[in-house]
């Protein structure tokens, strides 16, 4: 399959090539703090979900679950790991952190030496995690042969023929110097930072508003309490409307800091955007 078409990231620091036909959408570009994170969804002709190239801000990671497969699969040489070596592509399996979950398949990019990598998150520079991956779910892991699944899909055509040509094209300059964080896959022209309330901090009947970006008070309190209400669920903690997500934090990203809630305004494709407001609960 001809790889005619190329992506290129807005800043021009990521590019890869990819079939005429396939798609490539924005699904994430989200800015918290002093962290980033980008997301492009490759997508087959068939609408199917085949690659995900991520950027985001390096944060150490707290225990993913182990890779009990690991078939290398050749080197990509425009991108190089946290050591300087040529990246490799890669197919690999996982079990899940517990028995009889649902074991995963995952291929990507991933370190050619074995080092600064979890789970295809590659070292990119001193300040971003790099990935370019996809996978499926498989059966319960104690069920299922994890190699024997990860040995099939590597020999398939649709790996070896569509699949890895679009992951070796992959290329990656460096990243931006600190400071020009809000460069990476950002717009070509700088836009304005959203005018900031005078109320900084509010306090509602559940929560404490805290950051609050360009919204009022009780702008805070009714986005919090529509979006709860009547937001359809998205993953384990989010709540989405067709304007906003608000999503409760985890224990670990409140221990490290982070709010109980956030929420992030949304853009007329569901991407979010700048967060307008965090709360913690009362």
């Amino acid at each position: 399959m001809a790889l005619d078409q190329t992506f290129t990231s807005p800043d021009g620091t990521l590019s890869f090539r990819y079939p005429t036909g396939w798609t490539v959408t924005a699904t994430m570009d989200e800015q918290y703090r002093d962290t980033t994170h980008k997301t492009w969804t490759l997508t087959d002709s068939d609408g199917q979900s085949v690659l995900a190239l991520n950027v985001r801000s390096w944060i150490a990671p707290a225990g993913p679950p182990p890779l009990t497969t690991i078939l290398p699969q050749g080197p990509i040489p425009g991108v190089l790991d946290g050591l300087g070596a040529p990246s490799q592509a890669v197919v690999a399996a996982t079990p899940g952190q517990s028995v009889g979950v649902n074991g995963n398949l995952l291929y990507g990019i991933a370190a050619g030496t074995g080092a600064d990598t979890t789970l295809f998150d590659l070292r990119w520079g001193n300040y971003y995690l790099l990935s370019f991956s996809g996978g499926q779910e498989l059966g319960p892991n104690d069920q299922v042969d994890l190699e024997a699944e990860a040995e099939q899909f590597a020999a398939s055509p649709r790996f070896r023929n569509e699949i890895l040509p679009i992951i070796q094209s992959l290329t990656a300059s460096p990243p931006p110097a600190p400071g020009e964080e809000d460069t990476v896959g950002g717009s070509e022209t700088p836009t304005e930072a959203p005018e900031e309330t005078s109320e900084a901090t509010c306090m509602g009947a559940k929560y404490t508003y805290e950051n609050l970006q360009g919204i009022t008070c009780d702008e805070a309190k009714s986005i919090m309490q529509v979006v709860m209400d009547t937001g359809e669920p998205a993953g384990a903690r989010s709540h989405v409307t067709a304007d906003y997500e608000c999503y409760e934090t985890s224990y670990v990203e409140r221990t490290e800091g982070s709010p109980d809630m956030m929420c992030w305004a949304l853009d007329d494709e569901g991407v979010r955007g700048d967060v307008v407001l965090e709360a913690n609960y009362l």
